[in-house]
């Protein structure tokens, strides 16, 4: 489930299978292909606008919600009906199968049903739901999210206005994810320079230390190609 605040219909179509690999953004696109697979805690894409990082961001959350998300086949309604023994001979059987076995009967994870939680965030939309919670509720629940999600994905870090409060927030949810071992992936215009002196050093040797750093290049899409007409 992919949860936050919705890519937007731009970006319905935005997976692996539609990005246009070239020599500026492969190595990009492999980062954020090993993320979605589980294979790498995160991703930061440093790069100007334009150059395809939200739709590399889609396609992980996409491809990472579909390989994460354990969903059982219901049983068949067709199926012939059995007759069910009692309650009594239930827990016999249920008593002998146990001595026999010596350990108590467990599920293996692919026999539990599951669904991944991606958390999106444009830093704009995170850093306002964050103030607003403060301001009027109290309400930690977005924080809370963003820490404890199976992927966090923010994008155009370094948008956003950054207050005490807000840089504190970001600080603590990146660090609670660096040491929970948590993935994040994250998209920004910003350099490493721009990213040390709003966020800290701190914050970027998080990154270091368990991100692919990666930075995509190549050109404007939006300028080159123009507006997308979509029949209505």
């Amino acid at each position: 489930m992919i949860r936050g605040i919705p890519f937007g219909r731009r970006f319905d179509d935005a997976t692996f299978e539609t990005y246009e690999v070239t020599g500026f953004n492969r190595k990009a696109y492999e980062a954020c292909l090993r993320l979605a697979r589980g294979e790498s805690d995160g991703v930061v894409l440093v790069g100007p606008g334009g150059v395809g990082k939200t739709h590399l961001l889609h396609a992980v959350a996409v491809e990472y919600d579909r390989r994460h998300t354990i969903v059982l086949p219901d049983d068949d309604p067709a199926e012939p009906t059995i007759e069910v023994p009692s309650a009594l001979e239930l827990i016999r059987t249920a008593d002998v199968a146990l001595e026999d076995d010596g350990a108590s009967p467990r599920l293996e994870p692919g026999e539990i049903e599951r669904e991944a939680l991606v958390d999106y965030w444009p830093m704009l939309d995170l850093a306002g739901r964050l103030r607003a919670s403060a301001l009027h509720s109290n309400d930690v629940g977005v924080s809370e999210s963003c820490c404890t999600c199976d992927l966090l994905i923010l994008d155009d870090l370094g948008h956003e206005k950054v207050s005490d409060f807000i840089l504190q927030e970001v600080r603590r949810i990146i660090d609670w994810r660096y040491r929970s071992m948590l993935p994040i992936a994250i998209a920004t215009n910003f350099t490493e320079a721009q990213i040390m002196e709003k966020y800290g050093e701190h914050t970027y040797s998080r990154w270091l230390g368990s991100c692919d750093i990666v930075e995509v290049a190549g050109s404007d899409y939006r300028r080159d190609r123009g507006p997308v007409r979509r029949a209505v």
